[in-house]
Order: C-alpha cells, then structure tokens, then sequence
C-alpha cells in the first residue's frame, strides 16, 4: 500500500514562492534547530538534477554555495533516488513541505549530509492567501471544493469506491502489459517484487539489481538443485551481485565472528559468489547504493535480500507465474483458501544465521525478539500480492483470452483483506465516510482501500473535484 503523507501543495507552486524569495521573509531552522537565512535563492534548474542550482545559504555563521531540492514528503529524497545520483552532490538546501517533524536526514552518495534540512508547514488556505499575494499560476488548477461525493448515501459511496477500486486494477494491468512487452511475465513480477521489498528507501537498488539479475538468469543457475543448495546458491549470488557480502566490506572484521556455524554459512556465500563472478564477470554493485542509514535493522536490505532468495526457491521449480496460477486453478470455489496459500509464497521466517543478524557481523542481542524471526511479515506479502502479483494476473489473463481467469482474478480481488492502512486511506476516510466504527468498517477489503487511493491519486490531490463528479455520475 502506498503511504502519502506529502502536502497537498503541488510543487510546482513552491518552485515559484521560492524564486520569488517568499521563504526569505520567514524564520527558518533547520531539523538540528539551526538558523538559515536565504542569502540568494539560486536559479531554476529544467534540466536533471536539483531543481535551483548556485543558491547561497547561510546556515548559523556559515555560507553555503550549492544547490536546493523542494520536496513534499522528507522520503522524497529517497524515493526519488538523489542519494544515489551523483548529480545531487552538491545540494545543501532541502526544503520538505508538510508537518515539521524531526525527518531523517538526507544523505548524499558522497554519504554527506545536505547541510541543512527545513520543513515548512503551509496549510491550504495559507497557500491559497499566498497564491493570491504572489500571483501564482498553474495550467488546470482549481480550488479546493465541498465534496460532493460525501453527501451520498453509504451504499452510493460504496458502490462507487468499488468501481474505482476496480478501475485502479485495470490501470495497473496496463502498465504490466506495457513491461511485458520487453519481459517475460516471470520478470514483470520479479522486478515487482524487488521493488516492493525495498520499501521506499531501497526501491531503486533492488530494482536495479533485479535488472543485472534477471530471474530466468537465476532460475537456471540453481536448476537441478536441491531447495537447500538453491537458497544457499540464490542468496549467495545476490548478495554477491548487491556488493553486500563481507568480502566487499572493507570494515569486515572475520575476528568478531566467533560462531562455527555462522562462519560455515558466510563461507558458502563466498564460494558461491567467487564461482559466480569467475565465471561470468558481473560488476557488482557499489556498497553506497544501498541506503542502511536510519533504518531499523529488521528493514535492512541485507535481510530484505535474505527474503528474496527464499521467496525465489519457492518458485525455482515451475517459475513464478505458473506455481501461481497452480494455486489459483487448485481452488476454483475458494477464493480465500487461494488468498492463504499465495501469501504463504511471500512470507518468510529468518532460520539459522539471519535470526539474530540483521548484516554480516556479531549476533545483535536487540534482535532476539519476535520482529528478528521475520524477514518479510504478511503484512509485506499482502502489499505484493495486491499491487503487483493480482494486477500482473489480470493482464495475463486478458493478453491470453482467458475470460475465467479474469473473472477469478477480479473476484479474489474484490474479497482480499485489507493491508495496513495509510494516510491516504484516513484522510479519504475523514472526507467520504461519517465517523463511527461502524461506517469505518465498510472500508472492509484492499479493494475498497485501493479504491479510495485510486480516488485521491486521480481527482483529490489535484483538487479536480468537478472532473470526479463528472466521472462518478456516469457509474451505471
């Protein structure tokens, strides 16, 4: 489920209070309680890269010359792959629209840290005072509305998160179709599933390893196997591949590893990775592409990597989209049997090493609770299954004319369990749905969850309250 926590001021509004230097009539500080002023706001960048370059920043006593990144959401940095571009180097301002909080810093791929981080809170009808003020335009943009939507009846409004909840299936059916123009159905969910393992700090590194990896690649290196031998031969492989292992760690110190045991499973890592490499020369990944910093150690890619070596022994045998479709064709009349034994597919208990290491280093006591056994929760699983593994099997089932897998598919869908909520799924809560448990609970699947994000995506966000209408009038 997609998490938005980003201000529903587009950005393209702060780009224009920023060159005309509204935040250098505010008191600013930065999250470490600093003090900034804004010297000279720099000059718009169109092309890649920070969005104004050569600003001057003082920050306390001290003058900065560089560049500024505007953004909605403190994650953004992350999400949107700066730590790892080089090009963003040279950013010591970034500004985060919404709540001030205490964000985690952003870190650059010099594993510098901007120098200063600001989050300015505009309330809507603050913007709006300051659009007036600043004579702010943008192509399209309306005002924000009575929603017209939350004056229907319960089953109205239901009906129609229904059909949005579908209409966001369908969507995402299309864009896999678009991908499995240039890949199999195997790597569509692949690439899928790696990205939804990085969570959205680690996305763009899974992602690309998925690419230097691709599964049918990784599929044949462990055909023949042993399911032992193959999780051993997949983990070693891509970790190998990520630049994770302790070989590539020049801090690795194998004199703080006092376990036999976990000494015999990294060597076998190794092994596999030496082969590997000897063989066929995959550059490996640069250990600075993977984000560690401020994660909680059970989210740490290592484990989340861990994790998908086991999920892809599962799948070894018959690949991902035919063991899937097994299950699906195994319980034609129970759609929620079907829903069990999929996430049992994507659920993934630490054994051995992983449940006490969160890396490759001494045992942490601190992860000897129940959280440490578990390397992807159902939680996760359920995240996968309903944003890429059903979309994924309703594309194949159009692109194959198969119209009872279609219909199989949009009925699990309709029944799965709702994932954990966000703040999309409250905020559209607050707007369409009376308060009370027992209106709230009529949000009672991901579908309707899906729905409501589809809703706020499309119409909320842009305040396109009269193309919303327009849509949802036409609902047979």
């Amino acid at each position: 489920m997609e998490v938005d926590d980003r201000s529903p001021i587009a950005e393209h509004f702060i780009y224009q209070l920023w060159e005309k230097n509204y935040f250098s009539s505010i008191p600013l500080k930065t999250i470490d309680e600093m003090d900034v002023s804004i010297i000279s706001p720099g000059i718009r960048n169109e092309d890649e890269g920070p969005d104004f370059k050569d600003a001057v920043i003082k920050i306390d006593e001290k003058i900065y010359h560089g560049d500024v990144e505007i953004h909605r959401a403190t994650e953004d940095w992350y999400v949107h792959g700066h730590h790892a571009n080089p090009a963003y180097n040279n950013v010591i301002f970034h500004l985060v629209i919404g709540e001030p909080i205490k964000g985690e810093p952003a870190i650059r791929l010099d594993r510098k840290e901007v120098p200063a981080q600001v989050f300015i809170n505009i309330t809507e009808n603050k913007f709006f005072t300051l659009a007036k003020k600043y004579k702010l335009t943008f192509p399209g943009y309306t005002a924000i509305s009575a929603c017209k939507l939350s004056e229907k009846s319960n089953e109205e409004k239901i009906a129609i998160i229904d059909y949005f909840g579908r209409e966001r299936l369908i969507a995402k059916a299309e864009r896999f179709k678009e991908q499995h123009q240039s890949s199999s159905w195997d790597q569509v969910l692949y690439l899928g599933i790696m990205e939804a393992l990085g969570y959205s700090k680690n996305q763009i590194p899974f992602r690309k390893l998925a690419n230097l990896l691709p599964v049918e690649a990784l599929m044949r290196e462990v055909r023949g196997l042993t399911k032992v031998d193959a999780l051993v031969k997949l983990q070693g492989i891509m970790m190998g591949t990520a630049g994770l292992l302790p070989s590539q760690d020049p801090s690795f110190d194998w004199r703080r590893v006092k376990d036999e045991n976990s000494k015999s499973y990294v060597e076998r890592l190794e092994q596999v990775w030496q082969e590997f490499y000897s063989r066929l020369g995959i550059k490996p990944m640069e250990r600075s592409e993977w984000l560690f910093f401020r994660l909680r150690p059970s989210n740490f890619p290592t484990r989340r990597l861990v994790g998908a070596g086991m999920i892809l022994q599962r799948f070894f045998e018959k690949g991902i989209l035919k063991k899937i479709l097994t299950i699906v064709q195994a319980f034609p009349d129970e759609n929620q049997k079907v829903v069990r034994e999929i996430e049992k597919c994507f659920i993934c208990k630490a054994r051995g090493y992983w449940a006490n290491h969160y890396r490759f280093e001494e045992g942490i006591a601190e992860l000897e609770t129940e959280n440490s056994v578990t390397l992807i929760g159902q939680n996760r699983a359920r995240e996968i299954v309903i944003n890429i593994l059903l979309p994924v099997l309703y594309a194949f089932a159009e692109m194959s004319e198969d119209s009872r897998l279609k219909i199989k598919i949009t009925r699990i869908f309709q029944v799965y369990p709702k994932t954990v909520t966000n703040s999309i799924i409250d905020r559209m809560t607050k707007i369409l749905l009376a308060e009370g448990k027992e209106t709230r609970k009529l949000i009672n699947s991901a579908s309707r969850q899906q729905g409501m994000i589809h809703l706020y995506k499309l119409y909320c966000r842009r305040k396109e309250c009269a193309r919303c209408q327009k849509e949802w009038e036409n609902i047979d």
